[in-house]
Order: C-alpha cells, then sequence, then structure tokens
C-alpha cells in the first residue's frame, strides 16, 4: 500500500485492515511515497517524517510492515516502478496493490496502469463519494472491491485542521498526532 501518509490516519488503517481480512494477506507493506507524482504541491512533512508517522501508526499490528525503499527510487514515485521492483526483488510473493476508491477516478492518469493491472491484483476498498467513479470505470474488471467502513476524512482535511487549530483527535493514531505537535507539522 503506497501513498504520501501526509500524515497517514484511521482510514488508511482501516482500508489496510480491511483489504488484509477481506483478501486473507499475510500482511500489509506500507510504502510512503518518496516523491508523489499525482499531486500539486510536494508532501509538507519531509520523507523521513511520514515514514517515521507510519512506523507509529503500524506499531501495534503484526501484520503491518513500513518499508523506506522509495527513498533511493529517483524521479517522481510511480507505482508501477515501484511494482517492478517488488516483483523483481521478491518475486515469491503474490503481490497486491491496496488502493481506495478515490484512486480510480484518476487511475487512468497513473504511469502504465494497463501494466500495473497486468502485474499484480489491484484490490479497491469503497470510499464516500467514489460510487459512480468505481463502478462506471472501465478498470472495474480489471480490479476487485472489498467493503470497508466508510470514513470521510483524508489526508488534506486533517493538514488543514491542524493548520486552522481544530482538532485531529481520533482522526489519526495518538502516537502520530503527538509526532506532529512534537515536529510542528502542518502549522
Amino acid at each position: 500500500m503506497g501513498g504520501a501518509f501526509d500524515p497517514i490516519h484511521f482510514a488508511h488503517l482501516i482500508l489496510a485492515e480491511q483489504a488484509r481480512k477481506s483478501f486473507n494477506l499475510q500482511g500489509v507493506l506500507f510504502i510512503p511515497s518518496h516523491t508523489p507524482p499525482h499531486r500539486d504541491t510536494e508532501p509538507v512533512a519531509s520523507f523521513e517524517q511520514r515514514l517515521k508517522m507510519v512506523r507509529f501508526a503500524i506499531a501495534d499490528n503484526d501484520y503491518f510492515a513500513a518499508s523506506g525503499m522509495e527513498k533511493d527510487i529517483e524521479g517522481p514515485s510511480y507505482t508501477h516502478t515501484l511494482v517492478k521492483r517488488l516483483k523483481r526483488d521478491y518475486p515469491e510473493i503474490e503481490w497486491h496493490l491496496i488502493l481506495g476508491s478515490d484512486n480510480i477516478a484518476i487511475f487512468d492518469k497513473w504511469h502504465k496502469p494497463h501494466e500495473i493491472v497486468e502485474m499484480v491484483k489491484v484490490i479497491v476498498g469503497r470510499r464516500p463519494g467514489y460510487e459512480k467513479e468505481l463502478n462506471s470505470s472501465h478498470w472495474a474488471k480489471d480490479i476487485e472491491q472489498f467493503d470497508m467502513p466508510l470514513l470521510d476524512k483524508s489526508s488534506t482535511y486533517i493538514r488543514r485542521a491542524i493548520k486552522n487549530g481544530r482538532s485531529v483527535r481520533y482522526m489519526l493514531p495518538e502516537s502520530v498526532r503527538k509526532y506532529i505537535i512534537s515536529e510542528g507539522l502542518y502549522r
């Protein structure tokens, strides 16, 4: 499961856990993107800070692990490049790509999406507001969907709330919230 994780929050964690349970996965590897190609702006937190937040957030789940492998990939952090590398370095593992349904709306804009769906099974958790895109997407035949509790908070929402002095308690793990405060992130 890749993403900016700027910051990681409960919707990310629930998506990963529901995918793990729904598809009987051995585990979920969280890989923060170094240079997300589909964002209008660079992540606010540094790569190292985002990786730390992921590690804090998943510390109590033995099925979750984090990797900083994107740090040494030059250029944009394309999922295609990452999947090729994972399949090359760990050919014995059957890899899946976990996405929220919001990503299907922009999947055509990803780098080599057709090759991604040929290399790995793409599994998509439904998120509120994206039902139409998910069901009408020409990718519907190439993906498998799973149910998850519908949480409507995003990293963007959380960053804005912090910037505006609003509480984000119970939107993300307490260890991540405390790290954000200690580092003065998103202010």
